[in-house]
């Protein structure tokens, strides 16, 4: 370690530019200890290093949480064997072929969301388009009613927001009125099981779809582990992480996109009067602005990285956005371009590697190249119309503001 290297994950000058810290890091210190918390946390920004982190997974555990605290979350958060059959159970849901035949509503929620915005001559593309787009999809793959989006958007925001606490205590109150929400949601399908006959105890896949609707909180209820359903306290768990982790991360990725090309017009007019640059845009801004800047594993064991002695049981941030800006993996790293290399562009990691690849990706994916294609295509004189607002927590990255206008 550099001990001159004062970086502090929680600063604001971070907040502002983590890229540049992330440089420095990289190059002096690429593996930093920092001491200001409750417990030590490290932060591991090298490509090689990071994957390591992402890949070895009976050295780097989940076991105690992705998040800067310990916590015991379990269920997608676990390692495998737990890891591998809770993940099984949202496999249908997130599968491609399901999430290809989303395409058609994904679009018409789209124009639904820019039929209301074209109503005006200037909007903020985040709460326009951005925010909603990705909460609704997850809504309705979860069966969580669209009315209620609003709440348990709060609820996710809140949660994330609070993630760098010190101590369990401060996500408390929204998590908790996010698993009574869906507590609610899992009980309107019991009483349906009992009303058509069925012992919700006994009850099987076959009433997906029939009795209940074929959705992932139905899925979860009827589902068995080792002969056993499922408890109502694993239920909440996954349909949470599934809650929080399925819709910031997707309006980040999306408001790092527009943000990008607005940022220099003549790029919105390459994507704009060229469909086939959609997915070059999306995956260069996954690359140069990883939605998730990074998340933290535990090591089973002590081990020395880049001759820095790291205890057991410690807690370190494989740091996707700087991985996805090593130099030493990608060519003129801090330029957004639209003409990278396809091969380049698949080493990007953010959305993670190996058992914990994130299940979202290709949804996230879709959602973002028809929303692109139809903002280009309805606004193309789309222009930045104020400074874009950084969101809070800082392990992710995007913005809570986006203001634009157009002729």
């Amino acid at each position: 370690m550099t001990p001159e290297i004062d970086y502090n994950p929680f600063a604001s000058r971070t907040l502002k530019d983590p890229f540049a810290e992330y440089d420095e890091l990289r190059e002096k210190c690429p593996v930093h200890k920092f001491d200001d918390f409750s417990h030590p946390l490290f932060t591991v920004t090298r490509y090689e290093d990071v994957v390591q982190l992402l890949t070895n997974i009976d050295m780097w555990s989940s076991h105690y949480g992705q998040m800067p605290r310990y916590s015991v979350q379990g269920c997608l958060f676990s390692d495998p064997p737990q890891h591998t059959w809770y993940r099984k159970l949202i496999q249908k849901s997130f599968a491609p072929r399901h999430v290809a035949a989303m395409e058609s509503e994904i679009s018409s929620l789209v124009d639904q969301l820019l039929d209301e915005m074209e109503s005006r001559n200037r909007s903020d593309l985040h709460d326009a388009l951005a925010c909603p787009l990705p909460v609704l999809v997850i809504a309705k793959i979860l069966g969580v009613p669209t009315d209620d989006i609003d709440q348990f958007k709060a609820w996710s925001d809140q949660q994330l927001a609070e993630a760098s606490a010190p101590d369990m205590e401060a996500p408390k109150a929204a998590r908790k009125a996010m698993e009574e929400y869906l507590l609610q949601q899992i009980d309107v399908r019991r009483e349906a099981l009992i009303d058509s006959g069925y012992a919700p105890e006994t009850a099987d896949q076959s009433t997906a779809g029939t009795v209940l609707p074929d959705d992932v909180i139905t899925g979860i209820l009827l589902a068995e582990v080792d002969g056993r359903k499922l408890g109502d306290t694993e239920r909440l768990v996954m349909l949470n992480q599934l809650l929080v982790g399925g819709n910031e991360t997707t309006t980040s990725l999306l408001t790092n996109i527009f943000w990008r090309l607005l940022e220099n017009p003549e790029l919105y007019n390459q994507v704009r009067d060229d469909p086939t640059l959609d997915t070059v845009a999306i995956e260069e801004s996954l690359r140069m602005d990883a939605p998730v800047l990074g998340l933290y594993r535990t090591n089973t064991e002590e081990t020395v990285f880049n001759g820095v002695r790291i205890p057991e049981r410690s807690k370190v941030m494989a740091t996707f956005g700087a991985a996805n800006r090593d130099p030493e993996i990608f060519e003129d790293p801090n330029t957004f371009r639209l003409d990278r290399n396809p091969d380049e562009l698949r080493k990007h990691v953010a959305f993670g590697l190996g058992h914990h690849f994130c299940p979202g990706a290709q949804l996230s994916r879709l959602e973002a190249k028809i929303a692109l294609r139809a903002v280009a295509n309805r606004f193309p004189n789309l222009r930045l119309d104020g400074e874009p607002q950084r969101i809070a927590p800082f392990l992710l990255w995007g913005k809570k503001s986006l203001p634009v206008r157009w002729d």
